[in-house]
């Protein structure tokens, strides 16, 4: 029986492209081609998939740059069994590198490894590679008040339905009983760690991460970065 593929990606010529390369393959069947905005409409069409190759980021986009996450999150709930194959031009970005562990993705590749049409092909009939890495620099996470019992990605779709960006940008009387409150409710979704702008503990105790610490921490976890110089490169 052949493998259903179903491929997710926003720039139209990396799409299409792919789309080209699995069409016709023995032992695949191309499902369908998506957008990230398509995917996110999906639902229980996904228990057609057998195998989801995802584009992680769309640096474009306003808000969370990374949708590929919430995509593989998607086919998880809909198609545990599915295998989901991310490709990204920001393979040494650690936030998602994180998010994508956290989403479930089974392997996980730069762009550039998978240019090759024979080499994307065989990833796809053959269901090897590599799972998703930790960070690049292990105290990535730690400065940003992130342990292995955070949620990043609760926390990021929090703050995108709460307008958190905005409304931190603002940051109108931040010394209210509101802010406390807004601080208390994001950080039951995220579980942070208080840490001071330098990455440090706080001198005096605190279980809440502070304003500027949750401003920075969505920075870090829904904003493309610059690849590392002189490494692959890449949009994605």
């Amino acid at each position: 029986m052949d493998k259903r593929v179903v491929v997710v990606d926003d720039d139209d010529i990396s799409r299409n492209g792919v789309a080209v390369i699995l069409t016709g393959v023995p032992g695949l069947r191309l499902v369908a081609a998506l957008t990230h905005e398509d995917a996110a409409g999906w639902g229980g069409r996904w228990r057609d998939a057998d195998v989801v190759l995802v584009d992680a980021a769309d640096e474009r986009r306003e808000g969370d740059q990374f949708p590929g996450v919430a995509v593989v999150e998607q086919v998880r709930r809909h198609r545990p069994q599915a295998l989901v194959i991310v490709f990204t031009g920001h393979f040494f970005d650690g936030a998602v590198r994180r998010r994508m562990r956290e989403a479930g993705a089974d392997l996980f590749f730069h762009r550039g490894e998978l240019a090759e049409a024979a080499t994307l092909r065989a990833v796809v009939l053959g269901g090897t590679g590599r799972p998703v890495p930790g960070p690049e620099d292990p105290e990535e996470e730690i400065r940003h008040g992130v342990s292995r019992r955070s949620t990043v990605n609760a926390a990021v779709s929090h703050a995108m339905a709460a307008d958190l960006p905005g409304r931190l940008a603002e940051r109108r009387n931040p010394r209210s009983r509101a802010w406390e409150r807004l601080r208390r409710e994001f950080n039951r979704h995220a579980g942070l760690h208080a840490m001071t702008c330098d990455g440090r503990a706080p001198d005096r105790e605190q279980d809440l991460p502070s304003l500027p610490q949750i401003a920075r921490f969505l920075r870090w976890a829904t904003r493309v970065k610059s690849p590392y110089p002189g490494r692959l490169d890449g949009r994605g």
